[in-house]
């Protein structure tokens, strides 16, 4: 039996050479729920070298790890809630709004352009509390591109992890464009083509042994199914409350 992080012969629980544990269980539910409480609090060089790796060759990167090859890089969820974090944070000092705030706000004033007195409640909650709105829909942005590469040897929960470190890369994107991109409307919209771009490269190279077009097309068809999702959970969301007199 060979280590699937460097390929030195195992002889015991751990690898003698670099450290990885020998039982590298394939990623699913209970993977990611033991990952949260032993990673989120655990910052170290391999943060550093995981953002080097999702900018150089970032689906080779994800499929190596998904493989079994874990001991370089930051583990899924932790590196989502710290470059997220990050993001906003930098976007707070700098007396700026979020990309994502942005574009919350121009919702929220076309709806009040359309209706002198709207709801903006659930508007308001998501400008303020974005990392969690990040999380929150990223479960559902993961069904879509399960459901669009369903074809392929990955389940749901594997593609949870390619989209935790998609959106923490393009948490640390969007945070250099804003030390570019100031907020002339001209240019808001350079960082969310960027990070579709990133997707799609991503998924690209995860998926390789697609054709470019297939896989340029099984992307846009996950962002079609992501948005009819939640416009399906806003719906719910929406007579629920009204279910329930709110």
């Amino acid at each position: 039996m060979t280590c699937k992080n460097c390929g030195h012969t195992l002889s015991g629980k751990y690898c003698s050479n670099c450290g990885q544990k020998s039982d590298t269980q394939r990623i699913n539910y209970g993977y990611l729920i033991k990952e949260i409480p032993n990673s989120v609090f655990q910052l170290n060089k391999g943060f550093l070298f995981t953002i080097k790796e999702l900018f150089v060759r970032p689906g080779h990167s994800i499929r190596a790890f998904i493989e079994g090859k874990r001991k370089p890089y930051y583990k899924p969820v932790a590196f989502l809630i710290i470059t997220t974090t990050l993001y906003v944070l930098t976007a707070y000092l700098m007396g700026r709004n979020t990309f994502l705030g942005d574009i919350i706000v121009g919702f929220g004033e076309g709806i009040q352009d359309k209706n002198e007195t709207p709801d903006l409640t659930v508007v308001n909650w998501i400008s303020r509390n974005q990392a969690y709105f990040i999380i929150l829909v990223l479960p559902l942005f993961s069904v879509a591109s399960y459901i669009a590469f369903l074809k392929s040897t990955y389940n749901y929960f594997e593609h949870l992890v390619i989209n935790f470190y998609i959106t923490g890369q393009q948490m640390i994107i969007y945070l250099l464009c804003s030390f570019i991109f100031f907020k002339e409307n001209l240019f808001l919209i350079v960082p969310l083509l960027i990070g579709v771009i990133y997707n799609f490269w991503v998924f690209h190279q995860v998926f390789e042994s697609k054709k470019v077009h297939t896989n340029l097309l099984l992307v846009l068809f996950a962002y079609v199914i992501f948005i009819g999702l939640i416009f399906i959970t806003g719906l719910l969301i929406f007579l629920g409350a009204k279910v329930l007199g709110y």
